[in-house]
């Protein structure tokens, strides 16, 4: 999506009709400009209706993050932060990986990066992640710890409870989490986690830690993802502000990943498990190596892994994909 379209879309975020001609003048070009700039555009999750002598209509509008509306809410300390948000960027994560220079020396004031629209979002274990244009909330902040990458076990789950704990504030009661760090409502994906590892072995680390959840995804958006999603649009009745959900997960992560720091996901585990949606079910968990195990969810160790009940004994896995067995759809 080149910087003119991007242009029109926030001209047409009115959502009112408008013609080539006038959009044409207010950009000083001609009408053609304006027509090719709007071709495709319906990839990007945009609903775009267009009736002659009417012009263009933005159906979906959207509410543009905005940092000084993010923080200027009440609980955020707007020194803590320092937030830069794109349009368009390849993947949140990505940007912090590649810029160094925005690594902390510590967390007085912790790097924040938001997009409107990811071209290359990445999802866990290779996997992508799909949204539309301004349909989802999609960030990635860093994190400095003064302990080694091999001390952040359960990491992942942690930023699960702060996403759950916010969306439970925003009286979405029902939402929980599936294992290792996928945000559920009625065993729908809600939001997911994405998290990148940099540093020493005995410290200091970096965490880069990504998080999408869905607001209002389109129809288009929705018939790509070949799995269950949902949106905060279709599980709530309220209307969510992007920019007020958005501040508060940075009040809560800035809480959890301190806390995490001095005590280690133990001290989260049994609030982790609370929210396990597969707690006590049946499961097959697939490994990387392509096989499968089939046992009942007994909780989480101390690193974060899952403990499984089988017919030869307990015993925790820490990295694999888990389903529901057929018995419990």
């Amino acid at each position: 999506m080149n910087q003119r379209t991007l242009t029109i879309l926030k001209l047409l975020n009115d959502g009112q009709f408008q013609t080539g001609i006038s959009l044409a003048k207010k950009l000083n070009c001609s009408r053609a400009t304006i027509s090719n700039a709007l071709k495709n555009i319906d990839s990007y999750g945009i609903v775009l209706v267009k009736i002659r002598g009417r012009g263009y209509r933005w159906i979906n509008t959207i509410s543009y993050l905005n940092k000084d509306v993010i923080l200027g809410f009440s609980l955020i300390n707007p020194k803590s932060f320092s937030i830069r948000i794109f349009e368009t960027l390849e993947s949140t994560n990505s940007f912090l990986l590649n810029n160094l220079e925005l690594r902390v020396s510590n967390n007085d004031c912790i790097p924040v990066v938001a997009t409107e629209f990811q071209t290359h979002g990445r999802g866990r274990a290779g996997r992508s992640w799909q949204s539309g244009f301004g349909d989802s909330l999609t960030f990635s902040i860093v994190w400095r710890f003064e302990q080694g990458v091999s001390t952040l076990s359960g990491l992942s789950l942690l930023i699960g409870v702060a996403v759950v704990r916010v969306l439970k504030s925003f009286s979405i009661t029902e939402v929980g989490l599936k294992w290792p760090n996928d945000i559920l409502f009625d065993n729908q994906k809600l939001a997911g986690v994405l998290i990148d590892l940099r540093g020493e072995i005995f410290g200091p680390s970096y965490a880069i830690i990504g998080i999408g959840i869905n607001f209002k995804l389109s129809e288009i958006i929705k018939s790509s993802i070949k799995q269950k999603i949902t949106d905060l649009s279709t599980v709530s009745c309220l209307k969510i502000d992007r920019n007020l959900i958005f501040s508060a997960l940075l009040v809560e992560l800035k809480k959890l990943l301190s806390d995490f720091g001095c005590y280690g996901f133990s001290y989260f585990k049994n609030e982790w498990i609370s929210y396990h949606v597969y707690e006590g079910k049946e499961v097959s968990l697939i490994l990387p190596n392509g096989s499968s195990i089939v046992g009942t969810v007994d909780g989480v160790v101390d690193d974060g892994s899952i403990c499984l009940r089988t017919p030869v004994g307990k015993k925790s896995y820490h990295v694999g994909d888990i389903s529901l067995r057929s018995n419990y759809h």
